[in-house]
């Protein structure tokens, strides 16, 4: 499509390039005669990107981008410049008889088609199987779930009959290869024939943003076999899970309108929050936040609104959570409701409407959750706990552009923790003249450099022993319960990184053998700044796992080891922090007092 010169201009005239960028973008300030912003495209931390009202351009020194309003939608969105201007006009409210003259289409590869009209032929005929006789297994079901027929005709659920072979054949007949079954990801051609791996199944169609069916959950409605509960698509030419959120198609008619989209944990939250009004929400299929995901939560430009379960690990994925967008600059809050442990669904089939919208309405920000996880997994008796808190909100006020949101945090800090608001600044100071090179150590007090990766001789025994304990790990889900009972983390961050997927992994797959490649696939869809470090360290593990047992005195060993070159650690860092400014006769004195108490402690 040709835009007309004429709308163009009228378009350019009326659209305001602070305004428009603000409607992408939450953090837009004043800055003298221009505004400023984080440049999304680079990893930017400090304002980079420059708008210029009078000049109605803007541009970002540091990856050299800039332009007008067209040109930044057109590289904020990936779309043509086509695409581009007819969406500013949609943002500023223009409308013109010339801009429907023919309608735009985005090109699509052709050698997507055919797998497009394939899987659009399989949920059609889905869709069809659940309204026959054998569907009433699953319309019963459905019934007994409260999923009413209108939540079923909008996320175009259906069933796939018993016999796999049928839809196949189906298939068949409407002209697709077996090629083109294949690449949708419902079957593979075996010596036996194809089959659909979903037959006998509940279907949840999984639809991209722009509503096209690009995948399958299917839910089994038998009990007494071993086959898992679900079986979903797999990685295919269209899908990727680590890049969909279930419900964006719906959910995006409302989110500009509501101010806020909900993120939850499945499709079953979804419905629960559509049954009571709450149509701006999305389900991440699993509690992994991916960096594609938060792409997409930015383009928003609303409060993104985390719900996931109750119980331990939805509140660890929620705290993940935390840190990603704190990091992406998006702003957030959580639901928190102490010893609720049911999920959205769960809440509403058992205590009605009012209940849940009382449930998802308990919001609180970022810093409040955080020190309510604290407080009910671990009360913050010791000094030894406030200090994990302080470290753990260091990066967080670092990160803040408001200085009064800045101080609000530090007192509150220093009202739970009892350290001094000054210290807490030194702190946030020290974080901050670091950047990139100075990471705050969540698990000890103090700072950690880890631009090198050489393992330092006083820590070489507690790497040892966290190396030995993540093998078991690997080996047997009994080493992963002893993990989280009685380690719960590792000093070395690769390890730790890697621990969280391993933990994911198991409760995702219960009684399931870890695997090391299932893993290497986490990681990689994860989005993570360390994915090559983490894929490189499992690789490397994997082929050290032959020779490794499952041993319950290993792992006695690991954790006497651990806990105890974890507190020399410790120790050791209260030295430095102790001798820093001193002259080099007190330091002397205090390093001398350090190696008696050592000394004493081995005997």
């Amino acid at each position: 499509m040709a835009i007309n010169y004429d709308v163009l201009k009228e378009i350019k005239e009326r659209a305001d390039i602070v305004d428009v960028i603000s409607y992408f973008l939450p953090s837009v300030q004043k800055k003298g005669r221009n505004y400023v912003c984080i440049c999304p495209f680079h990893d930017d931390h400090k304002p980079s990107m420059q708008i210029s009202k009078e000049r109605q351009t803007f541009r970002c020194f540091v990856d050299n981008i800039g332009g007008d309003v067209f040109t930044f939608v057109q590289q904020y969105e990936k779309c043509s410049f086509e695409e581009a201007v007819l969406k500013v006009a949609e943002i500023i409210g223009y409308d013109d008889p010339r801009l429907h003259e023919k309608k735009y289409v985005k090109p699509v590869d052709n050698n997507l088609v055919p797998i497009y009209q394939c899987i659009t032929e399989v949920h059609k005929y889905y869709k069809y199987c659940l309204t026959t006789d054998e569907g009433k297994i699953a319309r019963e079901y459905l019934e007994k779930r409260q999923i009413s027929p209108e939540q079923q005709l909008k996320f175009g659920l259906g069933y796939a009959l018993k016999d796999g072979k049928m839809t196949i054949e189906y298939l068949k007949q409407k002209g697709f290869s077996f090629k083109n079954i294949e690449d949708t990801g419902i079957a593979l051609l075996q010596t036996s024939g194809m089959s659909d791996n979903n037959a006998g199944r509940l279907i949840f169609p999984i639809l991209d943003k722009n509503g096209q069916v690009v995948g399958f959950s299917a839910r089994k409605m038998t009990s007494g076999d071993d086959t898992p509960k679900y079986v979903n698509s797999p990685v295919t030419k269209i899908f990727n899970k680590g890049v969909i959120l279930y419900n964006f198609n719906n959910a995006k008619q409302t989110i500009k309108h509501d101010g806020y989209i909900y993120l939850v944990e499945g499709f079953m939250d979804v419905f629960a929050l559509d049954s009571i009004g709450i149509t701006s929400c999305v389900a991440l299929m699993s509690t992994k936040l991916t960096k594609q995901h938060i792409d997409e939560l930015r383009k928003l430009n609303v409060e993104i609104r985390v719900c996931l379960d109750g119980d331990k690990p939805g509140q660890e994925a929620m705290m993940r959570i935390i840190s990603q967008l704190n990091e992406a600059n998006l702003r957030s809050r959580y639901v928190s409701k102490t010893g609720e442990l049911r999920d959205p669904d769960e809440i509403l089939k058992q205590d009605g409407p009012e209940a849940l919208k009382t449930y998802v309405n308990s919001l609180v920000d970022p810093f409040d959750f955080i020190i309510n996880y604290y407080e009910s997994t671990s009360p913050l008796n010791s000094s030894e706990d406030k200090k994990k808190v302080i470290n753990h909100f260091v990066p967080m006020i670092a990160r803040l552009h408001s200085e009064l949101d800045a101080d609000n945090y530090i007192y509150k800090l220093e009202k739970i923790t009892g350290f001094t608001a000054q210290a807490i600044r030194n702190l946030v100071s020290k974080y901050k003249s670091g950047q990139k090179e100075v990471v705050v150590n969540n698990k000890t007090d103090h700072f950690e450099n880890h631009q090198t990766k050489k393992v330092p001789a006083e820590l070489r025994r507690l790497e040892n022993a966290e190396s030995l304990l993540i093998k078991q790990m690997l080996v047997d889900q009994r080493a992963v319960e002893f993990f989280e009972q009685k380690i719960k983390y590792f000093y070395n961050e690769n390890y730790r990184i890697l621990s969280n997927f391993i933990v994911d992994y198991v409760h995702t797959y219960k009684g399931e053998q870890v695997s090391p490649s299932a893993l290497i696939d986490m990681v990689n869809l994860s989005g993570i700044e360390q994915k090559d470090e983490i894929v490189n360290l499992l690789t490397t593990l994997s082929f050290q796992l032959l020779s490794i047992e499952y041993s319950p005195q290993t792992l006695q060993d690991c954790e006497k080891v651990i806990l105890e070159e974890r507190a020399k650690a410790y120790e050791r860092s209260r030295l430095r922090q102790a001798i820093e400014g001193k002259d080099i006769h007190e330091q002397a004195r205090l390093a001398d007092e350090y190696l008696k108490s050592i000394l004493k402690e081995s005997k």
